[in-house]
């Protein structure tokens, strides 16, 4: 030790401690941990200025870490080893790892290193496959910043990043290059909020948007709903055989059976030009063009999304056609079930006209009549508008709290 010492600092003369009382003291420094480590060099360093930290900090090292014989030796592989070893690595990974242990006891002197690379000359090793190279360090071109703009607010930066085979750190430097956000937008209202806000049922939200007089902000049929649909029976066929494209709108077969109806409780469309739709929606064309490669009826596909068979990509309403909704058929909302907030919202910003589209809405007041008796629950003392206070007081925390409690007095009392 001595000798490393000597070799380490160039024959620096110890004038307090000496080589080996230096050792002691790392060791038991190196005990309590890095701040005792730090504290015992400090404690030289004090004492004998002229020894470096760095040299300290090897010492410590070479303390840890003692050598066991010689840092490399040769190995020499007997028929038997070979065999244990093709034995453990074919029992997988434990089996490898008894392998490596027992031939590190069968000879001492080893290192797993050099048991590993003749797992490796031997072909046990199983490689695997290169990941693809990633475009990171590759200029960016016409194409690129077309493909990322057209992604941009919509797709998040990992998504474009697999799409353009780059990092996402080098998709979302680029964006700020172009003076663009990587941050997803996402406008609009979701369905179950608009339908808490508005007061309606969230089947009629969704009957709405199937009729067209709520648009969404992207109405393509995911295909992982189509999948679904295929593996639960309600639809039949093959949903590769017609798209191609994973990104493009899915095409349904026919179903099993007679085709669907239309939509129940629909609400027609009045002739007059101020209550028509303008020209037909988005999501009515692309789901039309999905029935007209199925060669079925559009109704079969509207049928299906309403029924959340099929799923839409966004399905959040877009704040421009809850305006037009607003001003076309307001009268579908009953604006004494809201409250003032609510009321104030749509008259000032969504430009409600409580008057409009009465014929259409017409055919919902059979169906709405619940709304207007309100009950409160006895345990929770929580007022509920409607039916679904019937299903609250199933499912009322206080109420099955009382019962339990209650139950388990009975049980005490009869024991």
């Amino acid at each position: 030790m001595a000798d490393r010492w000597a070799n380490a600092t160039g024959n620096y003369p110890f004038r307090f401690f000496s080589p080996e009382q230096i050792d002691r003291i790392l060791r038991e420094g190196v005990k309590r941990g890095k701040t005792g480590s730090h504290d015992a060099i400090e404690r030289i360093l004090k004492h004998e200025p002229g020894l470096q930290r760095a040299g300290l900090w090897r010492q410590i090292r070479r303390l840890k870490q003692p050598l066991k014989g010689k840092l490399y030796q040769h190995t020499v592989w007997s028929p038997e080893d070979d065999e244990i070893l093709r034995k453990g690595y074919a029992d997988g990974w434990n089996g490898k790892r008894k392998a490596v242990r027992g031939l590190l006891r069968r000879h001492p002197g080893w290192q797993p290193h050099s048991i590993w690379g003749r797992a490796a000359r031997l072909g046990l090793v199983r490689k695997t496959p290169k990941k693809p190279r990633q475009r990171s360090r590759q200029p960016w071109t016409e194409d690129d910043d077309r493909i990322l703009l057209a992604m941009a607010g919509y797709k998040t930066a990992a998504f474009i990043a697999k799409a353009l085979h780059r990092s996402g750190n080098a998709v979302r430097y680029r964006l700020a290059v172009l003076g663009k956000s990587s941050r997803v937008h996402l406008e609009g209202y979701a369905r179950r909020t608009l339908a808490q806000q508005l007061h309606l049922g969230s089947r009629t939200i969704q009957r709405l948007i199937v009729q067209g007089l709520l648009d969404v902000r992207d109405p393509r049929i995911t295909r992982k709903s189509l999948e679904d649909a295929f593996k639960a029976g309600r639809l039949t066929g093959s949903l590769h055989d017609q798209l191609p494209d994973a990104k493009e709108s899915a095409a349904t077969p026919r179903e099993d059976g007679p085709v669907a109806t239309p939509l129940t409780n629909s609400m027609p469309v009045a002739p007059g030009d101020l209550s028509k739709p303008p020209r037909s929606c988005r999501a009515k064309r692309i789901w039309a063009d999905v029935a007209r490669q199925l060669n079925v009826g559009a109704s079969v596909i509207e049928q299906l999304v309403f029924r959340g068979v099929l799923k839409l990509y966004d399905p959040r309403v877009t704040e421009k056609s809850l305006t037009i909704f607003c001003g076309r058929y307001g009268a579908l909302i009953k604006t004494d079930f809201l409250d003032a907030e609510t009321r104030n919202w749509l008259a000032g910003s969504m430009d409600l006209a409580p008057g409009a589209g009465k014929d259409e809405a017409g055919g919902l007041e059979a169906s709405r009549q619940h709304a207007r008796v309100v009950r409160t629950c006895e345990h929770c003392r929580r007022a509920i508008r409607g039916n679904v206070f019937f299903r609250h007081h199933k499912r009322c925390p206080k109420r099955n709290a009382s019962a339990e409690s209650a139950e388990s007095c009975q049980d005490l009392g009869r024991r």
